[in-house]
């Protein structure tokens, strides 16, 4: 056999093996692929916060009474508080970025108090004779607060929460003024230690990554406020038991400021490869 003829038969040979494993390959299965899942960014805000705010407050009382309101035959006319100022401090922890707890303590200011009722009173003469009632009242209020963070929308994140706690209601300088009889009465400075709740609601607003502004809204029931011991100027008269102020409830606005501090606002997990594998 001439050598060209057997270069063309070795030629014909390569060419149907690359052929065959060319086949071969087109008749194995397309690679599979198998997903790794890819672990989403891991959140974490829990921080501790320190907070300021000051504020005013809005109160009310729901009734009066001593020995003699109690006895029956007065008619209550009129109970109103003047407003008067709040500063409070508290510190707190981000459990997320939707629930976070404090504690805080306040002092507000005193606040006048007037009122007014009327009664019969025959020993006095016909018609009808009135007691004017003047105090201060003042309290220390202290609460463990729940909050829960709505949702931040382009930095400002409303929030509701609730809280108790414990409210030291202090009554002083009180007076009870008998124009007809030109009676006067008056009873010494008294605290009483009362179980306090709240209602909040309000938003904050983010100025830096660590701090924000706080503007709320407090609904808070501080329990009853009571005076000393009442006496009159005339040593024949009394002394008297104490007169309540019953009921004392507070709608309160206030702003501050709130700092975090000690938490880790994001860590990313980084993306796994995804293999390639036949099977």
């Amino acid at each position: 056999m001439s050598k060209f003829r057997k270069a063309i038969i070795v030629a014909a040979a390569l060419a149907m093996g690359q052929s065959t494993t060319a086949n071969a390959a087109d008749l194995l299965p397309p690679p599979i692929v198998e997903p790794v899942p890819i672990p989403e960014p891991i959140v974490e805000s829990r921080a501790f916060y320190l907070r300021s705010f000051i504020g005013i407050t809005n109160q009310e009382v729901d009734d009066i009474s001593n020995q003699f309101i109690d006895a029956g035959g007065f008619t209550i006319i009129d109970l109103d508080f003047d407003s008067s100022p709040l500063i409070g401090l508290g510190v707190g922890f981000e459990y997320s970025d939707k629930f976070r707890f404090d504690l805080t303590g306040e002092y507000r200011s005193k606040a006048s108090f007037t009122g007014l009722d009327t009664f019969v009173s025959p020993g006095i003469g016909p018609g009808v004779s009135t007691n004017q009632y003047t105090a201060n009242k003042s309290e220390w209020l202290f609460l463990a607060n729940g909050y829960w963070d709505i949702g931040n929308f382009h930095g400002f994140t409303p929030y509701v929460g609730a809280g108790i706690g414990t409210a030291a209601v202090t009554i002083d300088g009180f007076t009870d003024t008998n124009l007809v009889s030109n009676g006067l009465a008056y009873a010494g400075d008294n605290t009483e230690w009362n179980f306090a709740w709240a209602l909040h609601a309000g938003f904050s607003y983010d100025l830096t990554d660590d701090l924000k502004f706080d503007f709320g809204y407090r609904y808070a029931d501080l329990g009853d406020g009571k005076t000393g011991t009442v006496r009159t100027f005339d040593p024949s008269v009394g002394p008297f038991g104490p007169t309540k102020l019953e009921d004392i409830t507070s709608h309160d606005v206030h702003f501050g400021l709130r700092w975090s501090f000690g938490g880790v606002d994001a860590c990313c997990a980084a993306p796994h490869a995804v293999p390639i594998a036949y099977k």
